[in-house]
């Protein structure tokens, strides 16, 4: 299989889950708790990085690099808006939002177990 094609193929059939959430990359789909998420394009693509690494602290940096690309010269505060509507679209289901964890001043974390932000 060729290089590129391999690529999306694995990718395709990527899956993420972490207690009520669950990322399927193959059908563009994110459900908490049975519950289809609708989500915007990019919004779908930062939870997908975040689970990829869940557990590990994604800066924003490489969330606007893998996002936008290198060359994106708009705002840097990008991350954080998509974030806040990330975790706006999770709340609807109690608890959901508390996977997504900021470490202020570096990037953004995918509790697989939710962590409280007090």
């Amino acid at each position: 299989m060729h290089d590129a094609a391999a690529s999306r193929a694995a990718h395709d059939r990527r899956r993420f889950s972490a207690g009520d959430v669950v990322l399927d990359a193959a059908a563009h789909l994110v459900t908490v708790r049975g519950h289809a998420v609708p989500l915007a394009m990019q919004e779908f693509r930062l939870l997908e990085l975040l689970m990829a690494n869940a557990d590990t602290v994604v800066s924003s940096s490489k969330i606007l690099d893998t996002l936008w690309g290198e060359d994106f010269n708009g705002d840097p505060g990008t991350v954080a808006v998509h974030v806040l509507r990330l975790r706006r679209k999770l709340e609807r289901w109690s608890g959901a939002s508390q996977h997504l964890r900021t470490v202020r001043g570096i990037g953004y974390v995918f509790d697989t177990v939710p962590v409280s932000e007090d």
